[in-house]
Order: structure tokens, then C-alpha cells, then sequence
């Protein structure tokens, strides 16, 4: 008997199905993220005013802008969650089912400082999502 030995591409495979997560799961995201950050945000601007090594309070609002990009791009660049998506079994994924690029990623925290971002609920979409052509889906563990 003769067998063929088949090599799939990684077009050839299965596509995964996720479902998209809900409003309910994605404001607990928003919160448990934002109390995360706000916590950090306390933390950090109170050791420096403890050392006082930052004498200007321009200087406090740069580092926390930084703050907030670290813990969203890090997070969601490195393991496609953040700490409220961990919580809630939820995961960052491109709009075709894969891993977002870095550059997806880029647009999806920058969009986060624009002023009304998180009730921006455009074309049944966030803005966020609709920008970096990204989506959050629910993950089975």
C-alpha cells in the first residue's frame, strides 16, 4: 500500500471559531483595567513624590501616559490580554482570527487616548477594535 505524506501550509489548517465576548465581559475588562492602572498610577506617583525625584507635575502626567501605554501594549502585544481579559477568559485577535501585528497593536493603544475612546461604540464596534482591526473573543482554557 502506498501512503502520501500530506504537509499543510498554514492556510490549510482548520480555522479556529471564536466567539466575540460580550458587552458585559468587555466593561469588566474596562474596569478591572482601569482600577489596575489608576492603582499603578497612585503607586508609582507616590514613591516618586516619597524620593522626590520628579519636581514638576508635567513630568508626573509623561509618566503616567507612559504607564498606561506599557500596560496595554505590553500585555496585549506579548500575551493578546491584559489583566481584566485574563480575568474574564477573554483574548485580543486580529480581525482574520490570528495574532495581531505589533502594528495593530501600536494603533489599538494609541487609540485609547483619544478623549471619548471607551464610548466610541461605532458601526457596531468599538473604536479601538475598529481602528486596529482587531477583536476580543472569548477563549476556552
Amino acid at each position: 500500500m502506498d501512503t502520501e505524506t500530506v504537509a499543510l501550509k498554514p492556510e490549510d489548517k482548520p480555522e479556529m471559531v471564536f466567539a466575540e465576548a460580550d458587552g458585559m465581559k468587555r466593561f469588566l475588562n474596562l474596569v478591572i483595567d482601569i482600577g489596575i492602572v489608576i492603582s499603578l498610577i497612585i503607586l508609582f506617583n507616590t514613591f516618586y513624590l516619597f524620593l522626590k525625584v520628579i519636581h514638576f507635575h508635567d513630568a508626573f502626567k509623561l509618566f503616567d501616559l507612559a504607564l498606561i501605554f506599557t500596560y496595554f501594549y505590553g500585555l496585549e502585544s506579548s500575551l493578546g490580554q491584559t489583566v481584566g481579559k485574563m480575568l474574564t477568559k477573554t483574548k485580543v485577535i486580529s480581525e482574520d482570527g490570528g495574532k495581531p501585528t505589533a502594528q495593530q497593536m501600536l494603533v489599538r493603544t494609541f487609540s485609547r487616548f483619544i478623549p471619548l475612546e471607551p464610548v466610541l461604540y461605532i458601526g457596531g464596534k468599538w473604536l479601538h477594535d475598529s481602528l486596529s482591526r482587531t477583536k476580543v473573543v472569548c477563549i476556552n482554557d
